[in-house]
């Protein structure tokens, strides 16, 4: 088992930090190596501008995600009764459809002559399309809201489900208010679930590439620039130094996290 972890996990990437301290020329990797392209990484303005977005993108996703997913976490554990197998499948419907699929949906849904302006102009509200709404940092955020929602909702509604009743039910018969027993018993409990899907949705939308690509309009993001330096861009070495940077910084953000909250609670 070790052994597979090795050969799966560490062994990418360490080949993609060796890379990171290469140079090339004409496509061909030159075993100079250096620290120069993780300087790069930070020293150039382009970099630091996609990890800026990226990082700030990530953070309001993820609160977005937070604030959306738990009151329909906690319906479906509190009241969804007989029917919690049934609503929880209609939140893991979209997973049944291609992401691209349903983020193209989303190009549809929000361009100039989509259903959002087409609507409001058939109404009166607006006079010409509404141009932030595709293209944008606003669509990119809610792109990634939508396709990472489920990851936020699922860890949500197993801490909740466990939630001891008896516990919440002697609150309330010591007098406690409904703000109070949610406030120390409910959301202390369901922690563990919240900082779970937390984890999934930060660490989802650090790393997307296809929502940017598609819904970003050429806003700066880490997942773009990667594929800009493997592709057109012909640096190899400075796109694995820019994922090795993300991976130190998502991993980083993980090791936190996991240290904070015990993750075996979650499920």
């Amino acid at each position: 088992m070790v052994a597979l972890e090795l050969l799966f996990f560490i062994g990418p990437l360490a080949i993609m930090f060796m890379i990171a301290t290469m140079e090339m020329q004409s496509l061909v990797l030159i075993p100079n190596y250096g620290i120069d392209n993780f300087v790069s990484v930070f020293a150039e303005y382009v970099n630091r501008v996609a990890f800026t977005n990226t990082v700030t993108i990530a953070v309001s996703t993820t609160v977005t995600a937070a604030i959306v997913a738990y009151p329909i976490a906690y319906y479906i554990a509190r009241f969804g009764g007989a029917h919690k197998n049934q609503l929880l499948i209609l939140v893991m419907v979209p997973f049944w459809t291609n992401y691209i699929v349903r983020i193209y949906g989303w190009k549809i849904i929000l361009g100039s002559q989509g259903v959002v302006n087409s609507g409001l102009m058939a109404l009166g509200v607006i006079n010409e399309p509404i141009g932030w709404l595709i293209n944008t940092k606003f669509s990119l955020w809610l792109g990634l809201t939508y396709l990472w929602l489920p990851f936020m909702i699922l860890p949500l509604y197993s801490s909740l489900e466990k939630i001891d009743r008896s516990i919440i039910e002697a609150a309330y018969d010591l007098g406690a208010s409904r703000t109070s027993v949610f406030r120390h018993v409910i959301f202390p409990m369901s922690l563990s679930g919240l900082v779970g899907g937390s984890i999934f949705v930060f660490i989802f939308s650090m790393g997307a590439y296809i929502v940017p690509a598609m819904l970003g309009g050429g806003e700066l993001f880490v997942g773009t620039r990667i594929a800009y330096e493997f592709g057109i861009g012909g640096d190899w070495p400075m796109g694995a130094a820019i994922g090795s940077v993300l991976v130190l910084l998502v991993g980083g953000t993980l090791w936190a996290l996991i240290g904070y909250v015990d993750m075996e609670e979650m499920f």
